[in-house]
């Protein structure tokens, strides 16, 4: 008879001596060294004196982690031989890694010396230092407040050998703030700026080259003619015309700036050569024969043939005297499509394409979109994108999915770095950033998996309906309709215009839900400081609604002044929280200027309203004493005291 064994065919021998092999392997891994066992430590760091401060941030974080973990303190010592029981945790950069480990990425070696926590720069030990925090340890930053930092209990800690490498080169994100914005960026190994950040050099530049102060009066020839008329006026790049780009001294001007910067900043690889932030581009006769015929694009008309034409001819030259550094530009607005009269850019230009990805709910849109990214690594040997993920909205703007698939589509076209104008609205967008940091390290990381890491770690008991509150404010901004580019920016009728009542009361039932179910302090005070910013959310979306009555309701005009109360005692909340205090949120002109100057045109229109039907209906005297009553009641008085305003009509209602 038979061995049970003979019957196994020499496939199954096969997949058993792999399986066999891979588990040995994984076992292998899996044990790395042993830092903390039951409560005690095995474990000292080493960090040598005059460390980075991002070496010295990367120490702190894992003693942090270590000691919120298991209650112990691993102690630092200077660079020196450690004796006993203990192992070493050196901490430090390293010139001898791979050549071809990222400028911010590293290894973490564990072996019977000890434990190795290395970098090719101080930015690669933070990510190091944060791979093991994130993979070794299970600490989460899911949101840049501290009671949203997760680090699961432990008895006993290991670091294991791994290679620490992000997919895309650079991962900055501007519009993060708040005291702990530093430590969410460095948990979640986004880009950190405190180090030259290689093959990055972008920003609106070319007023500080050609600037009016500078050279207006003298050499008007410089600067951009439109209409027949030089444009001479401008401080910065906002309100700058673009140089005449065909001009061969502005060639020459660029050319002098680019190589006395690299001079004066050797450390730095990257010279920004990106346009002025207007549309203001000469339409001279030589400029014009280069970009005529016009396309003319919902975008913008488009300069990309002169502009481009310019910035070859710097980058040639910079090629010849200063090999291996690059100049930045932007593929934007007016300048957003590749030129025509070339077929590739010298290699040492960086291409950033400006991108509103969160309009790629709009099939047409997004696919525009990609035909634009396709195209440009055509041209480029670098390409960058810039993306859009926050643009001051009050309602929700947000979408982990779309960004999810943005930067898949990125990866997979060429795309080689990020730059991101995050300016999170907390209250909703926590989500879609985390998915997005968590990509741009690792493009292929499950975003199911991560969203249900997210919502249990950060809710718990109540995973469920935050699940749904988040899941209803994506459908809020996904529902079907055109793509515009910039919508919104800095005006609210766009908003008010793609409001839609019935899903954000939706989304806030799973958040009420949320805070009345949970049973745990802990959860309830996250589930608290998320409802604080959707106050202002949802009063922004009452007042929407109140506006559509308030001329033609017996209350209309009620209803609209205790909404606009409502968005300003919402807004004392926003602005006393440091994460929301960014230029979109924070006091001053721009907030003003989209909030309080969206409520002054209905308000003015409602008070006209009333103020003539009671004018129409009853004597003058009496009429006026009936509006003060009303005004009072109301709360308009106060309110348009604060406001500073002044509504006047005459007897006609005008």
């Amino acid at each position: 008879m038979a061995k049970p064994w003979a019957r196994i065919s020499s496939l199954q021998i096969v997949a058993c001596v792999s399986l066999v092999c891979s588990v040995a392997a994984s076992a292998g891994r899996a044990d790395g060294i042993e830092i903390v066992r039951d409560g005690r430590s095995l474990a000292v760091i080493v960090l040598k004196p005059g460390a980075h401060t991002l070496e010295q941030e990367a120490t702190d974080d894992l003693r942090w982690a270590v000691r919120e973990a298991t209650g112990v303190t691993l102690d630092v010592l200077p660079e020196s031989p450690v004796t006993g029981e203990r192992k070493p945790i050196r901490i430090g950069s390293q010139a001898g890694l791979p050549s071809d480990t990222p400028y911010d990425g590293g290894e973490v070696r564990a072996g019977g010396g000890g434990i190795e926590v290395l970098g090719a720069t101080p930015a690669g030990v933070a990510n190091a230092a944060a791979t093991i925090l994130m993979e070794d340890f299970g600490v989460r930053m899911y949101y840049p407040e501290p009671q949203f930092t997760i680090v699961p209990r432990a008895k006993s800690l290991r670091i294991r050998t791994r290679t620490v490498a992000p997919q895309f080169a650079y991962r900055l994100w501007s519009g993060l703030v708040g005291r702990d914005a530093a430590a969410y960026v460095r948990r979640n190994r986004l880009t950190d700026g405190r180090i030259p950040i290689r093959h990055h050099g972008f920003g609106h530049n070319l007023a500080s080259i050609i600037s009016v102060a500078k050279h207006g009066q003298e050499h008007p020839e410089y600067f951009a003619l439109r209409s027949g008329v030089r444009q001479l006026r401008g401080s910065d790049s906002g309100d700058t015309a673009q140089p005449c780009f065909t001009n061969p001294d502005v060639a020459r001007l660029s050319i002098e700036a680019a190589r006395r910067y690299f001079d004066e900043n050797p450390a730095q690889d990257t010279f920004s050569l990106c346009v002025n932030d207007n549309s203001r581009y000469c339409q001279c006769d030589t400029c014009a024969a280069l970009d005529k015929p016009y396309r003319n694009l919902p975008v913008g008309r488009q300069y990309s043939e002169s502009y481009f034409d310019y910035v070859a001819k710097v980058a040639e030259a910079v090629a010849q005297s200063h090999p291996g550094r690059y100049l930045g530009v932007f593929a934007y607005w007016n300048v957003e499509q590749p030129p025509r009269n070339r077929t590739r850019l010298p290699d040492n230009v960086l291409v950033a394409l400006t991108l509103d990805i969160l309009q790629h709910y709009d099939p047409a849109y997004r696919d525009k979109d990609r035909v634009l990214i396709r195209a440009w690594n055509g041209y480029t040997k670098n390409l960058h994108t810039y993306v859009y993920y926050g643009l001051g909205w009050y309602t929700p703007r947000m979408s982990p999915r779309l960004a999810a698939e943005d930067l898949r589509f990125a990866a997979r076209n060429g795309v080689r770095a990020i730059y991101c104008e995050s300016y999170p609205f907390w209250a909703w967008c926590g989500p879609m950033h985390y998915v997005a940091a968590r990509l741009q390290w690792d493009v292929n990381a499950d975003v199911d998996r991560i969203l249900d890491e997210f919502h249990r770690d950060c809710f718990g008991d109540v995973a469920a309906p935050m699940r749904a509150f988040h899941d209803a404010c994506e459908r809020y901004w996904t529902r079907p309709r055109s793509g515009k580019w910039f919508e919104g920016l800095d005006r609210l009728a766009p908003e008010e215009a793609m409001a839609d009542a019935t899903i954000l009361r939706e989304a806030r039932s799973h958040l009420e839900k949320a805070l009345a179910e949970t049973k745990d302090p802990l959860i309830r005070s996250r589930i608290a400081w998320l409802k604080k910013g959707f106050d202002f959310t949802t009063a922004v979306a009452d007042a929407f609604d109140a506006k559509k009555t308030a001329t033609d309701s017996p209350n209309g005009l009620e209803r609209l002044v205790s909404t606009a109360g409502a968005v300003e005692t919402a807004y004392e909340w926003l602005v006393t929280e440091p994460a929301y205090v960014h230029s979109y949120y924070e006091r001053g002109a721009r907030f003003d200027g989209k909030c309080w100057g969206w409520f002054k045109g209905p308000l003015r229109t409602a008070v006209e309203a009333r103020w003539s039907e009671l004018h129409r209906s009853l004597p003058a005297a009496e009429a006026d004493a009936k509006w003060k009553a009303v005004a009072d009641e109301s709360g308009l008085t106060r309110w348009l005291e604060r406001r500073r305003w002044e509504f006047r009509f005459d007897s006609s209602g005008r």
